[in-house]
């Protein structure tokens, strides 16, 4: 899928053979007309005896109005990331990449696997998301002028106009960021059931930010989709990649192929949790000693640690128990 249009197969595999047919395959302009469209073309296709179900994949943000067009008329859609169904294509030894292809594996993926259906969270989640994702922006580009300022008055020629013009935006950007950062607390206090939880975790949890939980739970859909911690961990992109074989033993790291976002909030509140006298300190001083004195493998341990005990709290709806913790 893309800005522009997106490629739809329709498929199905029979009974008797479970052999993989391809039913039809169209393209549909990504507007309200096209989904409109595509809404037709599915009912012309779908018969009432098979069970339909429909599969996305995750691109950026552009299969978003699609996604809330499907659910609202009542299909179950599963919504996949990028590099699962990258490696299920592999596994069915697609060499080549274009949108049909990736369409057909995408419909026998479908066929084959009972994936679980998409469903939306809370309604200001999605405005929380879209808020904190601006903030990170304005960041980005604060540090860059930041940097282009740091840089001229570190210059033989030091020219005020500009000194001046990249202080004042500078000054403005960081403005908004603090109003950003109070909107999104603000939108979060609105649903009182989930600000409570979001102030039980923060408050018992060392080193969690409003910014950090928000964040967490705005980029995996309040935690709704993921039936266990290793899902949410790739999801993040702290899976485990080894890479051994035999008597050779290469480097074990994290994959690091999820959303970036997440690895960001939780590298802060790892910092944060890492240098108070906490569980998490005890933690990392122990893991820096046991890999020769590096704090990056340390501090990546310590945000995997924390994930997986934020998303525990979220789930069973308890405040951080350090007596529990030690005794684990």
């Amino acid at each position: 899928m893309s800005k522009d249009n997106f490629h739809a197969y329709f498929a199905a595999i029979e009974e008797a053979t479970g052999k993989f047919i391809t039913c039809a395959q169209k393209k549909f302009k990504n507007s309200p007309a096209g989904f409109d469209l595509f809404n037709k073309w599915l009912q012309k296709n779908s018969k009432e005896e098979i069970e339909l179900s429909l599969v996305m994949e995750v691109t950026g943000v552009y299969h978003e109005e699609l996604l809330y067009f499907l659910y609202e008329k009542k299909y179950a859609v599963s919504l996949q990331q990028g590099h699962i169904v990258k490696s299920y294509l592999k596994s069915l030894g697609h060499k080549s990449k274009n949108d049909k292809l990736d369409g057909k594996g995408m419909s026998q993926m479908c066929c084959e696997r009972k994936l679980k259906p998409w469903k939306p969270s809370c309604p200001n989640m999605l405005k929380i998301r879209t808020l904190l994702r601006h903030r990170k922006a304005l960041e980005k580009t604060s540090t860059a002028f930041k940097n282009q300022l740091g840089a001229i008055k570190c210059s033989r020629l030091k020219e005020q106009e500009v000194i001046d013009s990249l202080t004042k935006w500078i000054d403005k950007i960081d403005e908004e960021v603090k109003d950003l950062e109070k909107r999104s607390i603000t939108l979060a206090k609105e649903d009182e059931s989930f600000f409570t939880k979001v102030k039980m975790i923060i408050d018992s949890t060392f080193g969690v930010s409003y910014l950090t939980i928000l964040t967490l739970l705005s980029e995996t859909n309040g935690m709704e989709e993921f039936r266990n911690q290793k899902q949410l961990e790739s999801y993040a992109g702290y899976d485990i990649v080894e890479n051994s074989s035999g008597k050779f033993t290469g480097k074990t790291k994290i994959s690091k192929r999820g959303n970036a976002r997440i690895r960001a909030a939780m590298y802060m509140s790892a910092l944060s949790a890492a240098k108070q006298n906490s569980p998490f300190h005890d933690l990392y001083i122990r893991l820096i000693s046991r890999n020769g004195g590096f704090k990056t493998k340390a501090n990546v341990a310590v945000q995997r640690k924390m994930l997986v005990i934020i998303y525990t709290l979220w789930k069973k709806n308890e405040p951080f128990d350090i007596n529990i913790y030690k005794a684990a």
